[in-house]
């Protein structure tokens, strides 16, 4: 954490301050920048305008050179990916074991793409499922075995829409055994609050998400592969950083928390609209340990 003084503001500069500069995006603008450590690769999504040739899809970045990154070439036919999680795959999918697999989170969908050849990525399956309102963002369950993911909706609980008709945030479940014919296999209730779900990962079979207005919680999901209904997920603990709603059972709102990451350590970095940022560690039990934290390669 920098200790940066508000009087004395310091300037970059990009010639003489970063190791190199990507700035090939149509407009410079996305969503988000997710890494694929297994491949040295950062990927945009959602970089605008959505009517540009990479339609706001999967845009490659090769950071195996970092001062000289280059774009060797996109996914765009599914149009606009909110967020998405790459790795060499190692699955039960044998046809595609050690290819570059990205699982992208498009609004309506979870769509699988084989991204080892950039230049040509080939999309190998979609996924719809129940209640679908904005398909977000979501993460592989186990870090070496790529099967199962667990996906957030980010406005099913607000336009109360299927199984999240009551504004208790769920967290959907898809199998993806057959990357061509993804399943979706259930659903659980990841909060005892009223709220929207957000962004979620998974180290050593313990989830965080962050819920918007009902906080971050921490859920034991390692019964997944065994129960792939969600129905013996168990929670474990949560933070709340928008106590302002609980008297009402929490709210609909784009309040409280919206991401967060554990690093090795154990600890916790989680943003918040109102209060800035949070460092929180699970007090004992599963999830103290960091393990590998959020980041890293697959094995």
């Amino acid at each position: 954490v920098a200790a940066i003084d508000p009087a004395k503001p310091i300037k970059f500069d990009p010639k003489t301050d970063l190791v190199g500069l990507f700035d090939d995006l149509p407009i410079g603008r996305a969503h988000n920048v997710v890494i694929d450590w297994d491949n040295e690769y950062a990927i945009a999504v959602g970089a605008q305008p959505r009517n540009q040739t990479c339609a706001a899809g999967l845009e490659y970045i090769d950071l195996s050179d970092p001062a000289n990154p280059t774009k060797p070439g996109c996914a765009s036919s599914d149009g606009y990916t909110h967020d998405a999680q790459c790795v060499t795959y190692n699955g039960p999918d044998t046809r595609f074991k050690g290819r570059n697999i990205c699982v992208a989170y498009n609004e309506d969908s979870v769509t699988i793409w084989d991204s080892t050849d950039k230049a040509n990525s080939e999309m190998l399956g979609r996924l719809a499922y129940p209640g679908a309102t904005y398909t977000h963002q979501g993460w592989w369950t186990e870090r070496n075995w790529h099967q199962f993911v667990l996906f957030n909706d980010e406005l099913d609980e607000f336009e109360g829409v299927g199984e999240a008709a009551d504004g208790i945030p769920i967290t959907h479940i898809a199998d993806l055994s057959d990357l061509r014919n993804p399943k979706y296999t259930g659903f659980f209730k990841n909060t005892d609050h009223v709220g929207i779900d957000h962004n979620l990962y998974i180290e050593d079979g313990i989830m965080f998400q962050s819920n918007y207005g009902a906080g971050v919680w921490v859920t034991d999901v390692s019964s997944i592969s065994t129960h792939p209904d969600g129905s013996k997920v168990e929670k474990l603990a949560f933070f709340d950083m928008h106590p302002e709603d609980d008297a009402a059972g929490g709210s609909l709102e784009f309040v409280g928390t919206w991401g967060n990451f554990q690093f090795p350590s154990g600890y916790i970095v989680v943003n918040t609209f109102e209060r800035g940022a949070y460092v929180l560690r699970v007090a004992s039990g599963p999830g103290r340990d960091g393990g590998k934290g959020f980041g890293g390669k697959s094995e």
